[in-house]
């Protein structure tokens, strides 16, 4: 139920731990809005997590959410190690104001990500939001579909991350099937 990985580059250094049972929340990556948004995530799904990065933020925003959200994918990923026991499939609908959500996901091993609306620029631009995602799904092995929409880019992006935690804690509760699978496994 926990996983760790750490990921070094010339342009990032990264180390992620999560627990899935919960636990501490202290996330710097060096990026405000990013750092907000991880906290969020943490909360609503219920799990620890610990993120310390440091990046060439001098460059640019880019590498540190790459790097970021590989090592925190990598990480969840060993802390569901085989994924047996969970329930699987997740969906939420979060608003936020004038914002809503949609994300349905499910823990099959196959990492996707589809989304269904756009990112605007917050405290990061709107395609590291959505290449975010994309990279956290595909190391995670976490198929997500997420649709968003509203006027406020701060209150979409949020709502994203609460829809997609939200979604994340229900397919992560306890079945009491070993493989929720028709081929017998995951993935």
């Amino acid at each position: 139920m926990r996983g760790k990985h750490v990921r070094q580059t010339k342009e990032v250094f990264v180390e992620v731990e999560v627990d899935l049972k919960g636990g501490k929340i202290e996330v710097d990556t060096g990026i405000g809005f990013l750092n907000h948004m991880l906290e969020t995530f943490a909360i609503h799904s219920g799990i620890g997590l610990k993120i310390k990065a440091k990046g060439d933020l001098d460059v640019d925003e880019h590498h540190t959410i790459e790097d970021v959200a590989i090592a925190f994918g990598r990480a969840f990923s060993d802390a569901m190690a085989d994924r047996s026991g969970i329930k699987r499939f997740g969906d939420a609908i979060v608003p936020m104001d004038e914002s809503v959500a949609i994300c349905g996901i499910d823990l099959s091993g196959r990492g996707v990500f589809v989304l269904d609306g756009k990112f605007e620029d917050t405290g990061v631009r709107g395609e590291n939001i959505y290449h975010f995602f994309d990279t956290f799904c595909r190391n995670s092995g976490i198929n997500a579909y997420l649709n968003v929409k509203g006027f406020n880019s701060h209150h979409k992006a949020e709502a994203a991350f609460k829809a997609f935690a939200k979604a994340l804690n229900e397919a992560l509760q306890k079945s009491d099937r070993k493989v929720r699978s028709a081929k017998g496994l995951l993935d």
